[in-house]
Order: C-alpha cells, then sequence, then structure tokens
C-alpha cells in the first residue's frame, strides 16, 4: 500500500478539516437541488492510512506495485498471537489489553494469551483490563488443582459460558500452558488420555454377602479396566442379586458398562484373555473376568471353610478349607476305597494355582497286628498323595497319620478325598482327624 506519490501531493497530512455528522456517499439531484458528495483530500488520507497502517503493522515495505499487501498483512497479523504480561498475583491472575477488554467483548469465544509471572497452587481466576474474575477451569471442566499454570508459561484461556457447568456462569477454560500440568476429562474410550486417579487395573476384591448377593468392592483402589476403558467403582461397590441360576453350578462373574453404570453378571461361559492382555468373557470382550462362584445344593451363594465357593481373579490370597470329624470314623474294606463322602472340603481353583491337600489325625486297627492304609486324593480319586500305613502293635493302638499333596488342578470345582482300607480287622479314624486346603483366591 504505497502513499499517493503525485507531483500535487502534501509532503505531511494535512489537518483535517472539523468532524462534522457522519453519512454515506451520494450522486446527488439537480432537479431537487441535493448536491453530489465532495471527494475530500482528508477522506481518501483517512482510508490511506488506515490500509497502510495494517501493511506497516504486519512488516511489510509499502510498494506502489504490489497489489495484495493489505490482504497478505492480514495473513500476516493473523498469525501472532499477542502475549500479555500477567499482572496479578499467584492464582489471581489480571492482564491488560493494549484496547481493553469491557462487558460486551469479553464473551464467549474471545481468547486471551498470558505469560504467567506466579505459578498457581489451586483454584484460580482470571480479570483482564479490571473485569470482574471468573474461575479458571481445566479441559476437564473442573477447578485447577495447582500447577497448571507455569512461572514463565504462555496460558491459553478461552471465555466459556457452559450449561452445568460453574452453575453455568462465565468460566476461562485453559486450553494449554506449556510446562504446567494437563487437566482432562475422565477417559470413556480406549485411546483417550487417562486422569491420575484412573490408572490401575483390578483394584477390586469379589465377595458373598448374602446367600443371594455378590459384591464387588473397591481393593487399593478402584480401577477395572472394562471393555479397553478404566471403570472407577463406586466406594459401596457393584452388586449382584441371584436370579435364574441352578444348583451345584459353576458361574464366572464379569463387570460391565462404565463408571457411571457399572454391571456386575454372572455366567457359566468361560474366559480369554483379550487383545490387550485382560481376561474376558469368551465371545464378548466387553464383561472382564472379575471371579468365579458356584452354587451349593441349594442354590445359594457360599464361602465358608468347608465350602470355598468365591474365588477372585484379581487380589488373590491364601484361603482355609477345614473339616474334622465330630465321630470316629470305621471301615473294614480291604481295598483301596473312598472311607466317607462328607469327609471332605470343597473348594474352587484357578488353572494356574496349585492346592496344598492334608489329611491328618489318628487312625488304629482293633486287631493286633493289622495295618491301615490311607491315601489322599480328590474328586473322588486315589493316589495323588503320599500313602501312609500304621500297624496295630496291639488291639484298638492308635497311632498318628498325615498324607497331603501340593499340586495344579484343573480350573473350577474340586473336593478332597481320603482313600483307605486295611488287611484285616477294623480301621478307624479318631474324632477330630481333619481334612485341609489351602487354595488362592
Amino acid at each position: 500500500m504505497y502513499r499517493i506519490d503525485d507531483p500535487s501531493a502534501s509532503a505531511t497530512l494535512p489537518t483535517p478539516e472539523a468532524a462534522l455528522t457522519e453519512g454515506y456517499w451520494t450522486e446527488g439531484n439537480p432537479g431537487s437541488g441535493i448536491p453530489a458528495t465532495l471527494e475530500r483530500a482528508s477522506w481518501f488520507n483517512m482510508v490511506q492510512e488506515e490500509l497502510r497502517a495494517i501493511v506497516v503493522a504486519a512488516g511489510l515495505t509499502p510498494s506502489k506495485t504490489t497489489y495484495n499487501q493489505v490482504l497478505s498483512a492480514i495473513k500476516r497479523i493473523g498469525q501472532n498471537t499477542v502475549v500479555l504480561p500477567d499482572t496479578g498475583t499467584a492464582n489471581v491472575y489480571t492482564a491488560v489489553n493494549a484496547v481493553p477488554l469491557v462487558s460486551g467483548t469479553w464473551v464467549d469465544g474471545v481468547v486471551q494469551a498470558v505469560k504467567i509471572a506466579h505459578t498457581n497452587t489451586g483454584a484460580s481466576t482470571y480479570a483482564p483490563d479490571g473485569l470482574t474474575a471468573i474461575p479458571i477451569y481445566g479441559l476437564g471442566l473442573q477447578p485447577l488443582q495447582g500447577g497448571e499454570l507455569l512461572l514463565n508459561g504462555t496460558a491459553i484461556l478461552m471465555h466459556a459460558t457452559i450449561a452445568g457447568v460453574n452453575s453455568g456462569n462465565p468460566i476461562c477454560v485453559l486450553m494449554e500452558c506449556a510446562g504446567g500440568a494437563q487437566q482432562v476429562p475422565p477417559a470413556t474410550a480406549s485411546q483417550h488420555a487417562v486422569q491420575l486417579q484412573q490408572i490401575g487395573h483390578g483394584q477390586c476384591r469379589l465377595s458373598v454377602t448374602s446367600t443371594t448377593v455378590l459384591t464387588l468392592k473397591p481393593y487399593n483402589g478402584n480401577n477395572v479396566i472394562v471393555n479397553g476403558v478404566p471403570l472407577q467403582l463406586p466406594s459401596a461397590g457393584v452388586t449382584y442379586t441371584l436370579s435364574g441360576l441352578a444348583a451345584s453350578t459353576l458361574y464366572y462373574v464379569y463387570l460391565s458398562g462404565n463408571t457411571a453404570s457399572p454391571v456386575l453378571s454372572v455366567s457359566t461361559t468361560s474366559h480369554v484373555t483379550g487383545s490387550n492382555g485382560v481376561e474376558v468373557k469368551s465371545g464378548d470382550a466387553t464383561q472382564t473376568l472379575v471371579g468365579m462362584v458356584r452354587t451349593n445344593a441349594s442354590t445359594q451363594f457360599v464361602d465358608s471353610v468347608t465350602q470355598r465357593f468365591c474365588f477372585n481373579w484379581f487380589n488373590r490370597r491364601n484361603l482355609s478349607c477345614q473339616f474334622a470329624l465330630a465321630t470316629t470314623l470305621s471301615f473294614t474294606n480291604t481295598t483301596s476305597a473312598l472311607l466317607s463322602a462328607t469327609f471332605i472340603v470343597e473348594f474352587l481353583t484357578w488353572g494356574d494355582e496349585s492346592v496344598l491337600v492334608i489329611f491328618d489325625g489318628t487312625c488304629q486297627n482293633n486287631t493286633t497286628g493289622n495295618a491301615v492304609q490311607l491315601v489322599s486324593g480328590a474328586d473322588g480319586a486315589s493316589n495323588i498323595g503320599s500313602p501312609q500305613q500304621f500297624n496295630a502293635a496291639a488291639s484298638g493302638y492308635g497311632g498318628n497319620f498325615s498324607t497331603s499333596y501340593n499340586n495344579p488342578f484343573v480350573e473350577g470345582y474340586h473336593f478332597t478325598s481320603l482313600f483307605g482300607n486295611v488287611n484285616g480287622g477294623t480301621g478307624s479314624l479318631s474324632l477330630g482327624s481333619q481334612t485341609k486346603a489351602t487354595v488362592r483366591g
């Protein structure tokens, strides 16, 4: 935008005539006595200087032979960001614009770039040009907590009014600040950034809270990855109420849904490892495995020392099983056989865990010189543990026995079994003899 360079042009800007009422150009109407609008030098100088100011502000050198300098200048200026110095204090930020904002121009969508002079330590506000301070919120639409506005970082703040945020009153959204912590909303999809409180997996524990209710509660945190996204369990946990299940049946327990609506369910369908390493329901990766249960013969949930029927996939711990004879158990069979269908403990186990089983107590044979032979087993099968033999030195003479094993099992339901026999006479296990197991779940 080159100034007029005609030989008749003034070397200095003439003083314009006094300002009159603003109006518009007219061609005039001689028949009506309306004169045409005069082309005054003051108006042309004003237009020339306004356009030239844009070119110069963009750092361009005015040229007589370039005809898009104003356009180029506008593009250049649009690339520049005016960074305002922070004139406030920590948590109370202010700045002054060259052309002050007023209530009518400080509106939604207006952006301010402020070079921070004080790192924030908590919730913060911003007030440009002496206007009323409004709170600064992060991208998660929550008040700042500290460290988001870093000393010498440039904060990009946008005026916004969002229903349900700050009671519908205006806020400044912190779009970014170099070096400062970035607030993000809770992740709801697998590629989303997560909040610190969302980090973790398997922070839960399943339990039987009644004969008809299972409860999954937070444990060492409250996150479980479900469908690739952290689901945060409520402090009271998530429950499943028994309905439509069969007696004496194994069920896997799955968690689905999201933080707002978590769902606990059971299924006889087993589990597989998903592509992200999370154990999920076979055929449905939206359901994360959290446990395994078995109903008893009365179609109830139970978890006791004789029936360990509630197992956790996460946060496993040693669980003890124990049953002691309340009366003497006698037998006369001379070939190895299951001594009792009730001298057992029942339990579940995961396929990657071993189970320690012990039978111990006192045995005897009522005939001198005859023997008692015992061997521990499981699920009605013998010869799993080491065999034990006791020879009666005298009629009714008793001795201690212990037979055990520590073996992995196929995942699911199992029970301990004790096999035995005599070579004559009557053998017996004394009151208080025990079957015990240690499982992990």
